[in-house]
């Protein structure tokens, strides 16, 4: 029988153990970042997933639709930009719920998913605000439909919502005021719809939809960073 040294054992323990341990390298907007993970409970590409998963939580992941701004916009909105917008949420979601990510990571790729959920109800529903207002009316939360309950009216109501709109803003914005009276004398119809819609119905959907916390974000990728690479994790930083 073949005999072993106590030594030759460690040897091939060794071995093993170097194995297992595998560099992962990557960069954020001031670090290079380096740790060692075992690569028999995790991948590169698992690692590499993560990272995108906690890069776009607080990001915007749709790119193909931004509501108008001002009123030269609102000749080119149409059904069109719906369909645009649809096309690429079915992609993007599609592709962030194939991604393979380490398992602790599981539950923020979720809460990724539920994000450009909302991101695209609350463009889908701005659309609609513009182009088919029953439609965004029965689909809206019930908050918001008081920025477009006035185009159902009159005018004059429409007018009268803007105004009320602008007076609430001017308590902590004191440039609210004068560019209203500006937008007033130029085109009142027009800027109030933008205003309105864009702003006031687009603000509120957004606010009820949800967005992962950026602080809570960037403590729960320190703490999966730690289980992932444990001690080994090491930065070098440029200075700020």
């Amino acid at each position: 029988m073949k005999k072993f040294t106590v030594a030759a054992l460690l040897g091939a323990i060794a071995v093993t153990t170097s194995a297992q341990a595998e560099v992962y390298h990557w960069q954020d907007e001031l670090c290079d970042n380096r740790g060692e993970f075992d690569n028999t409970k995790y991948s590169a590409k698992q690692i590499e997933n993560s990272h995108f998963v906690f890069d776009h939580l607080n990001s915007s992941n749709l790119n193909s639709f931004f509501p108008p701004m001002d009123i030269n916009d609102l000749d080119t909105l149409s059904m069109t930009d719906l369909e645009t917008l649809t096309e690429e949420y079915k992609q993007v979601k599609h592709n962030v719920e194939r991604l393979d990510v380490v398992p602790d990571a599981k539950g923020y790729k979720q809460e990724l998913v539920k994000s450009i959920d909302g991101e695209y109800k609350h463009n889908k529903l701005t659309i609609l605000a513009y182009l088919e207002p029953i439609q965004a009316m029965r689909q809206s939360p019930l908050m918001c439909k008081q920025y477009i309950e006035p185009f159902f009216r009159n005018e004059t109501a429409v007018q009268d919502k803007w105004q009320q709109l602008v007076e609430k803003r001017a308590l902590t914005n004191s440039y609210a005021m004068s560019r209203y009276q500006d937008e007033k004398a130029s085109n009142p119809a027009k800027y109030a719809k933008i205003d309105l819609i864009t702003f006031g119905f687009g603000n509120c959907v957004n606010d009820q939809v949800y967005h992962a916390d950026s602080e809570k974000t960037y403590i729960y990728r320190q703490q999966l960073n730690k289980i992932v690479f444990g001690e080994s994790l090491t930065k070098v930083c440029a200075e700020p």
